[in-house]
Order: C-alpha cells, then structure tokens, then sequence
C-alpha cells in the first residue's frame, strides 16, 4: 500500500547574518501527493513553497524518486535563502525568495520564453544583461507597466498586496500576472494561447 512508503524528508538551517532560517521539506499525500518545503523564523512559518506530484507512491523505487525530488526542492530554496538579500520592508514588499522559486518553475513551462518579477512600482528584477536586451525590444511596455499593474486591484488592509489574476498584455506574446504580493512578466513564444498555459500557470501561482 502506498502509506507503508515513507519518504525521508529534509531539514537544514540557512544563516544570513545574525538570522537563521529553519528550512523543512516534506512529503504529504493528503490532499493530494505533493513536496512541500516551508521556510521559518523562530519557529513562525514565513513562506511555503509547494510542488505537486503526479501521483502517489506504490513502489520503493517512486519512493526514491520522491525522495531526489525533495533533496532538489530543498536545496534550491536554500541555493535561493542564500543568495536573496533580506528585505528591509517585509511588511510592505513582495518576497523575493518564493518568487524566484515561482519565475524558475514558470520559465520552465511550454510555451515560456523568459520571466520576469516586477516590483509593484512597476520595476524588472532579473540579470542585467537579460533585462537590458528586454527593455530595447519592448521600450513602449516598460513605460507603462506601473500604469498595467493598476489591472490588479489593490486591497484593503496594510502592505501593498493586489488582486490575484492573469492579465493578457498582448495576445500570444506577453502576460502580465499578479499572485497578490508578487508581480511577473511573461514572455511567451509567439502565437502560444493563454488557455494552453493558463491552468498550468495557476497551479504555479495560486497554489
């Protein structure tokens, strides 16, 4: 039965200064199989990275396999701790850590040519050379992209968070998306439709 395989999980801590992150990755069934890693400070769960699996494990080796996938989970999100400097205004800005995580799981889909995090003052966040080469090819879009992010309506209540959503820029080329704290832009290759990456996209986003 699949209960009798357990997985190992994985637990290691990430120091950044005088603060020291808790990092715990594990595997879960219920609701559904899924590799969970979640992110603490002092006891108190910052951040949740989540990726689901295709199906449950019924065999030793799917065990294994589970257990690779949750070895490589946990060291990306402790390869991204590390090299993400900390926020001065957790409160009020975007967490650069599960953004990340997200852009890489994005870039990753058919269809997607780049992915960029935008700021919510409406800023790229990505290598120099990448965004220097974006900027020149879409001059009229970057101008506009705080004005784009008004698509997401703030809520109420303290920081800066918006509306969750997926907003088509242009058709079969660029998507603008908002998970409420984080914003991305993305390039899709040409002619790809939004409804054949758009239920892909929400299992990323909208865990």
């Amino acid at each position: 039965m699949a209960e009798s395989f357990i997985p190992a999980g994985r637990t290691s801590a990430v120091k950044k200064g005088d603060v020291a992150f808790q990092l715990q990755t594990e595997y879960a069934r219920l609701p559904h199989p899924r590799v969970t890693t979640s992110v603490s400070l002092n006891g108190r769960i910052l951040h949740k990275i989540e990726k689901e699996l295709p199906g449950g494990i019924d065999t030793l080796e799917q065990m294994h396999e589970v257990e690779d996938v949750i070895k490589a989970q946990h060291l990306e999100v402790a390869k991204v701790l590390r090299e993400t400097p900390l926020s001065r205004e957790p409160e009020t800005q975007p967490h650069p850590i599960e953004g990340k995580i997200r852009s890489e799981e994005v870039r990753k889909l058919d269809g997607v040519e780049r992915v960029f995090l935008v700021t919510p003052d409406g800023e790229l966040i990505g290598d120099r050379q990448t965004t220097a080469q974006f900027r020149k090819l879409f001059k009229h879009l970057i101008k506009e992209l705080p004005e784009m992010l008004k698509v997401f309506s703030a809520l109420p209540g303290p920081g800066r968070r918006r509306e969750d959503g997926i907003y088509e820029v242009e058709p079969g080329r660029i998507l603008l998306a908002s998970t409420g704290a984080e914003f991305y832009l993305i390039l899709i290759t040409p002619g790809t439709r939004l409804s054949s990456l758009e239920g892909k996209l929400r299992k990323i986003l909208f865990p």
